[in-house]
């Protein structure tokens, strides 16, 4: 874990996360959706812990999910929530999902490393950078100096890693950016001159030891808690 004295928030408390990707049908996806919203709207959730419903908007043509379950929060709250998650009432809520013929299609954890802008309001919107990293330090020193010239970005920023759930391409670290529109998506970027040096810096700094795999943009259908 890296301490980094820089000119923007920068929080020490990191979060765990687990995604559960799933396929959903066209035709159910309301449904779905509502069925969530029965059981996480009526059962205590823990301190910290969010869930969020989140549907894929531009994804990689391998990607067969359209929408992910995102579990977010401090270690111990997301194990108490998985302990809440059982019993009869989760029982019928899960029962109430396989009616509706959504399939797992996969599923992953990891953890924050570095998360800039925490107090910001989120927005719906939010896109990932997906890299495999040989050195971690030297990638994540690259990142904070490369946020640290991005005086333009005033958004929630994560850098983060993937430790279960891994696939054959061997992915180990993501950039999380959050934006509040459609249009915030498409504008991202570097904005001005200074920040276009820092982005080229950055990709100059990170090649040697790490692949890029591409990117993923979603869209935030409700979150709990």
């Amino acid at each position: 874990m890296l301490t980094l004295s820089l000119g923007f928030t920068y929080s020490q408390d990191n979060i765990a996360w687990n995604r559960v990707d799933l396929y959903v049908p066209a035709n159910q996806a309301g449904a779905y959706l509502e069925a969530m919203d029965e059981f996480y709207s009526n059962i205590d959730m823990p301190e910290g812990v969010s869930v969020s419903l989140v549907r894929y908007f531009y994804r990689p043509q391998d990607l067969k999910a359209t929408h992910s379950i995102v579990f977010a929060g401090p270690v111990d709250g997301i194990i108490k929530l998985r302990e809440i998650r059982s019993g009869e009432k989760y029982e019928d809520f899960y029962d109430d999902l396989e009616a509706l013929d959504a399939k797992v299609v996969a599923n992953s954890a990891g953890q924050s490393l570095i998360r800039i802008n925490t107090d910001s309001e989120r927005g719906n919107w939010a896109q990932s950078w997906q890299w495999r990293v040989d050195d971690q330090r030297v990638f994540a020193t690259a990142f904070a100096e490369l946020m640290s010239n991005f005086k333009s970005v005033e958004t929630y920023v994560a850098l983060g890693s993937i430790n279960q759930g891994v696939s054959r391409d061997g992915e180990s670290h993501y950039i999380y950016s959050n934006q509040g529109s459609f249009a915030d998506n498409l504008k991202g970027g570097p904005q001005n001159q200074p920040e276009i040096e820092a982005f080229e810096k950055f990709g100059k700094t990170v090649a040697p030891i790490s692949t890029f795999l591409g990117t993923r943009t979603e869209v935030n259908l409700k979150t709990w808690n």
